[in-house]
């Protein structure tokens, strides 16, 4: 299993793929912290981490003629840690994450390359465990590059009243990684059941903004109390883990992100070793 592991990082970080996507995060990074405002891909119903959200001062910054312009008024409107308000949107990560999985894992059922390894010494057990390993290893390093590229960028281009402590960085980071590792361990089931790479983007690509546009529908049309689903939906659990959240609260989204590690990996080896290898 190691073994596998080991030539499958080689494989990776030979390609281009991967320096392409840490290109990309430092990118996005710096438009973020740029704009002094973090960008979002999500339809998600979420409350701001900041105080900047009201109309006035969004009629002033949609009336901006530049960049500068545009920084001097989110400046004028007062200090705020701008780097946890990038952690807070690491929603963002899910983009990341598909990337990853395709690359440690559906790429293999694509190229057929998986007969290889499967008839060689190695089980289906192992080979999954291996997958696993290597995409939480590959995540978990993007993950931390994310919030710290963002940080480091944030400090030498915003400057004092805008920045967090580093210790800061690394406990935001680290409660708001069983929710990601949730995420994670969603899109390795997913690969696992449909173990394909086009079938996979197709459905992996546009799930999360069904998926809260499906849920806010529901809310509407059955009366559903929202609390729940303002606390605990994916994006709304890592915005309020940035938001000094109690222990309780970090307790609820350890076990709900360890919760969902486990049924998607179950549910993702047992398609697995059920399913007939062509």
């Amino acid at each position: 299993m190691i073994k596998l592991i080991r030539s499958d990082l080689y494989r990776i970080l030979k390609g281009k793929a991967i320096y392409i996507l840490i290109i990309i995060i430092v990118l996005v990074s710096l438009i973020s912290v740029v704009l002094m405002e973090p960008g979002s891909i999500s339809m998600s119903i979420t409350t701001n981490t900041s105080d900047t959200s009201n109309v006035e001062l969004t009629n002033d910054l949609e009336n901006a003629d530049s960049i500068s312009e545009y920084r001097r008024i989110m400046k004028e409107e007062g200090a705020f840690a701008l780097d946890k308000e990038i952690i807070g949107n690491n929603i963002n990560m899910y983009y990341v994450f598909i990337v990853v999985v395709v690359l440690a894992i559906t790429t293999d059922f694509s190229n057929k390359s998986i007969k290889n390894s499967l008839s060689s010494a190695i089980s289906r057990k192992e080979y999954y465990l291996s997958k696993l390993i290597l995409t939480l290893i590959l995540s978990t390093f993007f993950i931390f590059f994310n919030n710290y590229i963002s940080y480091i960028l944030n400090y030498f281009i915003n400057g004092q009243g805008f920045y967090s402590s580093v210790t800061d960085i690394i406990k935001l980071t680290l409660i708001q990684i069983p929710m990601l590792y949730g995420i994670i361990s969603f899109l390795v089931g997913l690969a696992f059941v449909l173990r394909k790479t086009s079938t996979f983007n197709t459905i992996a690509i546009p799930f999360i903004m069904l998926f809260q546009v499906v849920c806010s529908g529901l809310i509407g049309i059955l009366k559903i109390n929202m609390d729940f689903y303002m606390n605990y939906e994916l994006q709304n659990a890592l915005v309020n883990l940035v938001s000094n959240p109690s222990l309780k609260y970090i307790l609820y989204c350890l076990i709900l992100g360890i919760v969902y590690m486990i049924v998607f990996n179950i549910v993702g080896y047992l398609s697995f070793n059920k399913a007939e290898i062509k």
